[in-house]
């Protein structure tokens, strides 16, 4: 079973090959939200771009390949973000949730994220 490791929030959670990120994310009561995505996300449509990640695992086949909403959607923003209702968890992987206001230490979190290594 593969692991997401929600690097903000201090958690390995496992799911199945197949899942859909943000589905993950709101199950385990993640935070994915901003307050402006909290009031007025579009419940996984890809339409609102309020659910971005940023992936943080060294595997760049950790996740489904980036659709053409995401290429769309995510034009501007940097190349580790991506949507999480888009995102389908094909094996283990580290996502920094909210990665537009990371936390304060956020590269020692993503540092120490990266170093326990995850099952593949």
């Amino acid at each position: 079973m593969p692991i997401v490791r929600f690097i903000r929030e201090g958690r390995d959670v496992k799911c199945r090959t197949g899942e859909n990120l943000r589905e993950i994310a709101l199950r385990e009561g993640m935070q994915l939200y901003g307050f402006k995505g909290s009031i007025g996300n579009c419940g996984g449509c890809g339409q609102c771009i309020t659910c971005f990640v940023s992936i943080e695992s060294e595997n760049q086949g950790a996740l489904s390949p980036v659709t053409e909403i995401e290429k769309i959607k995510l034009k501007n923003r940097p190349h580790t973000w991506r949507l999480a209702c888009q995102s389908i968890v094909k094996s283990s992987v580290v996502v920094l949730t909210r990665p537009q206001s990371p936390p304060a230490n956020s590269e020692k979190l993503i540092e120490d994220a990266l170093i326990k290594g995850l099952p593949k």
